[in-house]
């Protein structure tokens, strides 16, 4: 259906607001008309472009301790005039550089690179904002609001006055967002922490969640050596912008005089430590230590109400691309989530794009997310699944796909056992190991490996453990979490473990759709969770969970390799190794580690396999049926309460079957599916006796899940009167 675009009053406007309709009062939109389309990456009719350029400025804000925050603001202009009418404003608070990116360069603006690229919202009737973070760049303040991924409390502050700030402006409305990736997506959590209440709508993508939680990798135990004064003055501070009331720079100057006594909080070994790197200095709150985790401020988060859309890419280190899911399946606000097929930040922009599969346009993404909660638009992101992910090596237009809930309700998870080799075909890693579902069979087997310290992503697969399963009769979907359990010992008293997931071609050639998980043996203690973890191992990593290991006894590690998801077509491949290139400590000699695969140290990863039915209840009606009959018999299926209700009401109802008859009729009432099937469709045969009626359907009528099904059966007694 088409639709005009219109330009007329602002009280008109909001009289049409049922169509979806948001024009600015006054302005006439530059856009032609369009068909209505909003999916993921896609939208059109329901936002015009509005304004046709945009102006700069900049100029300090004051926050409440009297410290001044150096902020860059870009209007939208029509005509080359700066728009008055009030807007919604989408900000960032970074520790990166408010006007460019990355901050050594003065080409590339930070509105256009800086992954999200919110410049692209201003013609669509945004102002966008990056305002520089305390004690950093053109800001003045001696600590840095975002340290490292440190929480300090100066940082919930600022973002609450600074959100406040553009609510109070003559050209905003009240509805304030936020954007920014990495640290400054973090920087929107430590905003969402402390409730301003305009701000209500966030975009964090690739960020924390509880990167102690998620697995502490190697970090644990690692310190690094405190610099004479903090990192930023000579990194970042000779590339700050002046703002336009300090033509001449010296308030800038001050503000970096101001840096030098700032204090750099450092990395925080473990979890309950005080960073070494304050002890010297007094007067800095910090609220917790590194890579902090959210879910400290969950009940505040909550209390907000803002809208989050959670955003991760597959290729990212494991605490960042668990972050999202992490926020997702733990806070209750409105929420989306989205996992691409990238790294770090890595996504498709007008002004940084990327070759396939990396394409998926996040500015779109953001603009539907923000015309939705900032400009009310009912543009129907809401009522789609929450959740939409990539799937590596999937057919193409298939990579993409929806879900309710993760993990996907149809994942089994499987053991994979690590053998002694050899494996079939090409030879690969020190050992060329086995990979099977088999348990493992040889008593007392074990790999022994001595440390190599010059492995490399370039050569681990010649140079590491790799343990490699024989061909797979079908392709596999690995989509999850794949968690990695190793027996071990070392002639150390401690040591790093990395593991790798590959999928083999036919060629031997192998693709890696994982970053390693990782884990320090020290800090191999498990513990319950203090929040929904997905089922994942959780290492607490307070300094008194530390246990060193006794050379040459075994003992487990298992440790979460962050969520994926690819389609596994030829062979499956674990590599391990036992050194990162800048964290493991150097021996001399190299330790001697030993894997066991054996009946009683059954070294495995667990893997993630999709296409698995769910589970159904299924009644059937009458209890006692002729299949020689004429009438019809009517199955009643219900669903685990564990199952979310979006796919029990997008059921494909011409799915529906029932020992080869196919359903005649299908409703859902309430929660209870209700099938009716012609009793001589049935394939069944015999009389007398009970026979097991299997009900089986697919979910997907309006969106695509990929292959999820369900399953359920009863059991009737077959009559055949006359026989």
């Amino acid at each position: 259906m088409k639709r005009r675009i219109i330009s007329m009053l602002f009280a008109l406007v909001l009289g049409l607001s049922w169509l979806g309709i948001y024009h600015a009062p006054g302005v006439t939109p530059v856009a032609n008309a369009e068909e209505l389309l909003s999916a993921p990456g896609k939208y059109s009719g329901y936002s015009p472009m509005l304004y046709d350029g945009y102006k700069l400025s900049s100029q300090y804000v004051t926050v409440r301790d009297g410290t001044k925050l150096a902020v860059d603001i870009w209007r939208p202009t029509l005509n080359g005039q700066v728009v008055q009418t009030p807007l919604p404003v989408v900000w960032m608070h970074s520790p990166y550089n408010r006007r460019y990116y990355p901050a050594q360069q003065t080409v590339h603006l930070a509105v256009n690179l800086y992954p999200g690229a919110a410049l692209g919202l201003v013609k669509y009737g945004y102002v966008v904002a990056v305002v520089d973070a305390r004690g950093i760049y053109s800001s003045f303040g001696n600590t840095v609001a975002y340290n490292r991924g440190q929480w300090l409390e100066p940082a919930f502050w600022d973002a609450y006055d600074i959100t406040e700030w553009f609510a109070a402006q003559p050209w905003s409305t009240v509805k304030i967002g936020m954007w920014g990736c990495s640290a400054t997506g973090g920087t929107q959590l430590q905003a969402a922490a402390s409730m301003p209440p305009h701000l209500a709508a966030i975009f964090p993508m690739s960020c924390e969640g509880d990167y102690y939680g998620a697995g502490s990798g190697v970090t644990a135990g690692t310190i690094t050596p405190a610099p004479a004064y903090p990192y930023w003055v000579d990194q970042f501070d000779p590339y700050a912008v002046p703002v336009d009331e300090d033509a001449g720079g010296l308030m800038m100057k001050a503000a970096k005089q101001e840096h030098k006594a700032g204090v750099d909080i450092g990395y925080v070994p473990f979890r309950d430590s005080i960073s070494p790197w304050i002890l010297e200095k007094k007067g800095i709150s910090v609220k917790w230590n590194i890579f902090s985790s959210p879910h400290i401020y969950f009940d505040n988060i909550e209390k907000s109400g803002l809208a989050m859309y959670n955003a991760g890419n597959w290729l990212d280190a494991v605490g960042l691309r668990w972050g999202p899911i992490f926020r997702f399946n733990n806070l209750n606000n409105p929420a989306k989530l989205i996992l691409g097929p990238g790294g770090h930040c890595i996504w498709w922009t007008a002004y940084s794009p990327k070759p396939y599969p990396l394409t998926f346009p996040i500015v779109t993404e953001e603009l539907r997310w923000y015309d939705h909660w900032l400009k009310g638009i009912q543009n129907g992101i809401m009522d789609e699944p929450p959740v939409y992910f990539f799937t590596y090596n999937a057919p193409v237009g298939k990579e993409w796909r929806f879900a309710w809930q993760w993990p996907l309700p149809n994942e089994e998870r499987i053991n994979y056992y690590l053998g002694p080799g050899p494996s079939e075909g090409e030879p690969s890693g020190v050992n060329n190991g086995t990979l099977s579902t088999a348990h493992p069979g040889v008593v007392g087997a074990k790999d022994v490996y001595t440390v190599d310290y010059s492995v490399t992503a370039a050569n681990r697969s010649q140079k590491g453990l790799t343990y490699t399963t024989a061909p797979l009769a079908a392709d596999v979907e690995v989509t999850g979490h794949p968690v990695v359990q190793l027996w071990i010992s070392s002639t150390a008293t401690d040591g790093d473990f990395l593991a790798y997931l590959e999928d083999v071609a036919p060629d031997g050639s192998s693709t890696s759709f994982t970053v390693e998980g990782s884990l320090r043996a020290s800090n191999r203690a498990l513990h319950f969770p203090p929040y929904d973890n997905s089922g994942l191992p959780y290492h607490r990593t307070y300094e008194e969970d530390q246990k060193p290991l006794h050379p040459g006894k075994p003992v487990d590690l298992v440790f979460n390799m962050g969520p994926t998801s690819y389609k596994a077509g030829h062979r499956i491949r674990l590599i391990i190794i036992c050194a990162d290139p800048t964290l493991t400590p150097r021996l001399d000699p190299p330790p001697v580690v030993s894997v066991y695969t054996n009946p009683i140290f059954r070294s495995h990863i667990t893997l993630p396999i999709g296409g698995a039915p769910v589970g159904a209840y299924v009644r059937i009606e009458p209890e006692a049926l002729n299949p020689d009959s004429h009438g019809e018999f009517t199955a009643f299926i219900t669903f685990p309460k564990w199952l979310d209700k979006g796919y029990v009401k997008d059921i494909n109802l011409n799915s529906i079957q029932c020992n080869g008859a196919t359903a005649v009729s299908a409703k859902l009432h309430k929660d209870t599916l209700i099938a009716r099937f012609k009793r001589q469709d049935l394939e069944v045969t015999g009389a007398g006796h009970r026979v097991k009626l299997t009900v089986s359907g697919k979910f997907g009528s309006k969106f695509d899940y990929g292959q999820i099904s369900f399953e359920g059966s009863d059991t009737v007694r077959i009559i055949r009167q006359g026989k």
